[in-house]
C-alpha cells in the first residue's frame, strides 16, 4: 500500500521527476521488454475500460480493492472522470493483499460480461473496511449484478481473467511500481494516492507533453 501524499509534497516531487515519466527503457531484459509493451499495458483486451467518445488521454489505474488508499482514490478518480469528458480509464486490478483481494478482482473483472463493471467497482469501494466474501456478495446486490451469471462467467472466462491478473502482476513491477494505488497518465507514471487538484494537474501536464518531458541533453 502506498501512503497518501500531500498535494504540495507530490507536486514538488513531480516538478523534479517530470511526473515520473515512464519508459520501456527501464525494463530489465530484452525478453521482458519484448512482452511488456505500452500497448500490452494500455490496450489489454480483457482489462475493463470506460471511454468517452473522442477521448484524448488514457489513464491506467493499478489498484487492489482491499487497499485503503485505493478506496480513497476511487472518489477522486470518479470526480475527475465526471468533470473531464476526454478521459479513457483502464482498470488493471493488482491484488497484492492476499487471496481475498484476488477473489474480489476476479469477480470485478467477470462483471464486465454482464455490463456491470462500473457499478460493481463503485459498490466494492463504497464499503468501509476490508472486503470478505459476504461483503462482495452485498456489493454485487447493490450494483444489480446477476450473481448466478457472475458465477457462470467466472468459470467461462477463467483463463482470460487469470491471464489478465498474471500479466498485471508481471507488468506492474517491471515498470517500477511497488504498491497500490498507482497510475499511468499519458506518458507519466504517478505512484501513490493524490488529491483531485493534483490529479488534474497531472492530466494537464500529460496533455501538454504527450511524449513526456524533454530529456536533458
Amino acid at each position: 500500500m502506498t501512503r497518501l501524499r500531500s498535494s504540495a509534497a507530490l507536486l514538488a516531487m513531480l516538478a523534479i521527476t517530470g511526473f515520473g515519466a515512464w519508459s520501456m527503457d527501464a525494463l530489465t531484459t530484452p525478453a521482458v521488454a519484448a512482452t511488456i509493451t505500452k500497448a500490452a499495458i494500455l490496450e489489454d483486451p480483457v482489462a475493463p475500460k470506460i471511454a468517452a467518445k473522442g477521448y484524448d488521454i488514457t489513464i491506467v489505474q493499478f489498484a487492489d480493492y482491499n487497499c485503503a488508499y485505493c478506496r480513497r482514490m476511487h472518489s477522486v478518480v470518479a470526480a475527475l472522470i465526471a468533470s473531464d469528458p476526454k478521459i479513457r480509464l483502464v482498470y488493471r486490478d493488482w491484488p497484492i493483499f492476499g487471496p481475498v483481494s484476488v477473489d474480489v478482482a476476479r469477480a470485478a473483472i467477470a462483471s464486465q460480461w454482464q455490463g456491470k463493471h462500473e457499478a460493481f467497482n463503485a459498490a466494492l469501494y463504497a464499503g468501509a473496511g476490508k472486503l470478505d466474501s459476504p461483503a462482495i456478495r452485498m456489493a454485487a446486490n447493490r450494483a444489480g449484478v446477476n450473481w448466478p451469471r457472475l458465477q457462470a462467467d467466472l468459470v467461462k472466462h477463467r483463463a482470460e481473467i487469470d491471464g489478465l491478473l498474471a500479466r498485471t502482476a508481471e507488468q506492474a513491477p517491471a515498470i517500477g511500481l511497488q504498491g497500490t494505488p498507482a497510475f499511468i497518465i499519458g506518458a507519466y507514471l504517478v505512484p501513490g494516492a493524490i488529491d483531485l487538484a493534483t490529479l488534474r494537474k497531472a492530466v494537464a501536464e500529460a496533455r501538454r507533453n504527450p511524449n513526456g518531458p524533454a530529456k536533458a541533453r
